[in-house]
Order: C-alpha cells, then sequence, then structure tokens
C-alpha cells in the first residue's frame, strides 16, 4: 500500500455522517447500528489537550501528534492540542454476510488518523522529516505501524462459522497486539499506556509489527477454551517489514472470573525506526561514492534489522466492579539471519539506511504490568496500571550505565485515568502518567523524567 500525504477529505467525512441515519434505518433501525446490506460504516473521533513536563513540539504524523511518553527528544515544557490519547480515531467498513451452511463471509477496512492536524498517522513521516534536525529542536516523532498508507489500519476478508471459528487473509492486527491490548488495563491507550504507547510490546520487538502485510490468521473459541494462530509470508517483490516470514500462537483460558492466555510470536526481518536519520546520514545521502548516495532524505529513515521472538503470559481478573490486570513478556532480539540491504524499504515505502549488526550479543527485553479497572459509578470508570520495561546488557562488554545504548537498563511508567461515559457513544476522560528512564534504555536522553497529563473526548459511532 502506498502513502497517502494528503488531508482528509473534512466534506466527504461530513457527508458520511449525515448518512448515518439513512443507513441504520436501512437494516438495522436503531439509531446504533450503522449497517446498510450487510456492510457497517464505524469510526472513532479522538481529540484533546497534553502537557508535557518535558515534551516536545506539535506533529502532523505522529501517532498522538505529541511524545506523551518521554523519548529522546523529550526536553521541555509543552502544552498542544493532541490526537489518539484514548484510543486510535479510525473510520472503516466492515461486513458479514451470509455464505449457507452456517458460516459466513466476513471483511474489514479502516484506517488511522489525526483529528487535530487532519492527517493520516505515518510514524516513519514523523522521523523523516526531523531528519539532520538538532536533538532539542525536533519536533515529536514515534515510529507506527500506520506509516500513511490509504488503509493504514485493518484490511482484511475470509470467512467464519460458530464451530469452526475464523480463517482471514490480508493486513491484520498480531494475536500478540489483540492480546496485549486485551490484558492492559488503559487497552493500548496512547497518551496513559506504555504498551500502547511503545509498540514493541504488542509488535515482538518493534512496534511496525502490531499489524501485518500478508497474513493469514486463525482464531477459535470453543467452551473455556480459545485460541489462534498466524503466519505471514514472505515477500520477494518488496524488501519491507512484510519481507520476513512471522508466525503466532496464542493459547487461552477464561474459567469464571478468570481469563488467562500465552502467545509464542517470532518475526524475521523485523524493521525497528527509533530514530531520525543525524547530520551526517544526511549528508552521506548526497554525497557521490556513499553507500546511501541518491536516497530521498524525507523519504528515508535509519532501520535497525532484527529477528525477534517473544513469550508473553497475560491474566485478568474480574471481581465484579473492578477488574484486575497483569502481564508479563520476554523479547529475544538477534542480528537477521537475512540482512537487508541498503535501500530496502520498510512498510509506507519508506527507503532504510540498514543496520544489520547492532546486536553484538543477543538483546533481552522484559515488559511487566499490572493494574485494575474500577467502576466507581455505572458511567464513570476509574483506571490505573505500573509498567516497567528492562532492558539486558548487549554490549560486547556488559555495561550498566548510560554511557551506551546497549548498556542495561529500565524505564518506568505510572498512569492514572478517569473516563466518564455520557451514553455507548460519548465520553469525556482525563489522567495522567509519570515516565522515568534510567541507565542503558535512557542513553543519550535529553532528560531522565516526565510528567504527562492529558484531558480528551472521544466519539464512536
Amino acid at each position: 500500500m502506498q502513502r497517502a500525504r494528503y488531508k482528509i477529505n473534512t466534506l466527504a467525512f461530513a457527508l458520511m455522517l449525515a448518512c448515518a441515519p439513512a443507513w441504520a434505518a436501512t437494516e438495522s433501525g436503531t439509531p446504533d447500528s450503522l449497517t446498510m446490506d450487510g456492510i457497517t460504516l464505524y469510526g472513532t473521533i479522538d481529540i484533546g489537550v497534553a502537557y508535557q513536563s518535558h515534551g516536545s513540539s506539535f506533529s502532523d504524523a505522529a501517532a498522538t501528534n505529541v511524545n506523551n511518553f518521554l523519548i529522546k527528544a523529550s526536553n521541555k515544557p509543552n502544552t498542544s492540542l493532541a490526537s489518539n490519547g484514548m484510543s486510535i480515531s479510525t473510520v472503516g467498513i466492515k461486513g458479514r454476510e451470509p455464505l449457507g451452511a452456517g458460516w459466513w463471509g466476513v471483511f474489514q477496512l479502516d484506517t488511522g488518523f489525526l483529528p487535530a492536524s487532519g492527517t493520516l498517522i505515518d510514524g516513519p513521516r514523523s522521523l523523516a522529516v526531523n531528519n539532520g534536525v538538532p536533538l532539542a529542536q525536533q519536533k515529536s516523532w514515534g515510529d507506527s505501524t500506520r506509516a500513511g498508507q490509504t488503509l493504514n489500519g485493518r484490511a482484511f476478508l475470509g470467512v467464519e462459522s460458530p464451530g469452526y471459528g475464523t480463517l482471514t487473509f490480508g493486513r491484520q492486527s498480531t494475536l500478540l497486539n489483540d492480546e496485549v491490548c486485551k490484558y492492559d488495563p488503559l487497552s493500548c491507550s496512547l497518551a496513559f499506556s506504555y504498551v500502547g504507547f511503545f509498540g514493541a510490546t504488542a509488535g515482538t520487538g518493534d512496534t511496525e509489527d502490531r499489524l501485518l502485510d500478508g497474513t493469514l490468521k486463525y482464531t477459535l473459541s470453543e467452551g473455556m477454551f480459545h485460541g489462534g494462530a498466524m503466519y505471514q509470508f514472505g515477500n520477494a517483490r518488496e524488501l519491507s517489514s512484510s519481507r520476513g516470514t512471522a508466525y503466532q500462537v496464542d493459547m487461552g483460558l477464561a474459567q469464571g472470573p478468570w481469563s488467562v492466555d500465552a502467545v509464542l510470536a517470532h518475526k524475521n526481518d523485523a524493521i525497528s525506526v527509533s530514530t531520525p536519520l543525524t547530520a551526517a546520514q544526511v549528508e552521506a545521502l548526497t554525497t557521490p561514492g556513499s553507500s546511501t548516495y541518491g536516497l530521498p532524505v524525507d523519504q528515508t529513515v535509519p532501520g535497525t534489522v532484527s529477528d525477534n521472538t517473544s513469550y508473553t503470559f497475560l491474566g485478568e481478573y474480574d471481581a465484579g466492579r473492578a477488574k484486575f490486570f497483569g502481564a508479563y513478556e520476554h523479547i529475544r532480539y538477534v542480528n537477521p539471519s537475512t540482512p537487508l540491504p541498503i535501500g530496502s524499504q520498510t512498510i509506507g515505502g519508506y527507503f532504510i539506511v540498514t543496520n544489520n549488526d547492532a546486536f553484538p550479543r543477543q538483546k533481552i527485553l522484559k515488559i511487566a504490568w499490572v493494574g485494575m479497572r474500577y467502576a466507581l459509578t455505572p458511567s464513570l470508570d476509574l483506571f490505573g496500571a505500573y509498567y516497567r520495561a528492562m532492558q539486558s546488557s548487549y554490549a560486547k562488554v556488559s555495561c550498566s550505565d548510560s554511557s551506551s545504548a546497549q548498556c542495561s537498563g529500565h524505564y518506568n511508567a505510572l498512569s492514572l485515568v478517569l473516563d466518564q461515559h455520557f451514553g455507548k457513544h460519548f465520553d469525556v476522560y482525563g489522567g495522567v502518567q509519570w515516565s522515568r528512564v534510567y541507565d542503558g534504555m535512557g542513553s543519550g536522553y535529553l532528560q531522565t523524567g516526565s510528567f504527562d497529563p492529558s484531558i480528551g473526548v472521544r466519539i464512536i459511532f
């Protein structure tokens, strides 16, 4: 899918909403279903205001417009409009049509956007516009599984049966992403959840792989048991995050108030874009004889390539008004078995300056979290969560300080959120998260801690 770097057509979007009553009346006869002839129009609009005690300026491409959590470029107080604090703003269609003999045909197409800037989410572009810019002057940035594609969310079709499960093919959310967001008390909120803002947890080590192109996915629920498997086929035509194969297996059990899942995941040729290009790297793009000569500055980003394997255990206990959550993930990074050449492309068609030798030794990243969701009233929810990420030293000579990003280190985050619902389709939220980074995980950071409150409104249709 090619990038679509255009403003969202707000007139067309408004016309879609204006037609909503007609859709509802055609099929369901209720105001809650925008369905016509088995096809449902759905979406979310999430917009608010965010403050960071150590942040960076507004971006029209990053997934929330601002850096809600501490990153390398975070350095000064910032107050700004922001998007997608509690959930990704999306618009899409989905369908479920009878095929006979208890089988149904299903499909889903959607895209994610930024209400505060009127643009599609484009994580790689948020980095590319900062290429060569001094760290303290950079706008907010962050890699993403959404890279300005026209359909940067889900795009799949398949079949389902109550007795045999669901089989789908296309661009899909991974099983790991599904389960991480299910067992995160904040459901992968980008403003308040560490595992939502930093997609490595749900992406088998790299945020670009939370959604995968060209995947075959199977899920089944039978009694107390549920599970699934998925496989991503290699793509020899385009050297991208979808070039390497991937597989995932999920097994789960739900009994009474308890629900638990375990997920095994592996991704070959995973690509991580963790910083913009340096000034020296930008200069090399225009220097004859350089290995990167000729690559376009505004479409090129640095890419660390690795083969990643993770195993994850997740659980939930439902005590009625209170729900308790906990999870642990172990991710192993090693240099790729099939290195990618310089000038390969990642999602959205961006070119990468590849690093195939980033790991002198295997890197181990462990992420754990605990939290709760408590219904103060039938319409007011309180969320609280603590997240901790721990990185091993993978330098040739072991280290445990901030002298290198290869040293061991950790990242802590704590969040508290209130969410007031006004019916099924509208809510107002407000909360705060504190984040602090230590040792190797904070190497090169301008600041080591931040206090970041946000408020917002969300419309769901």
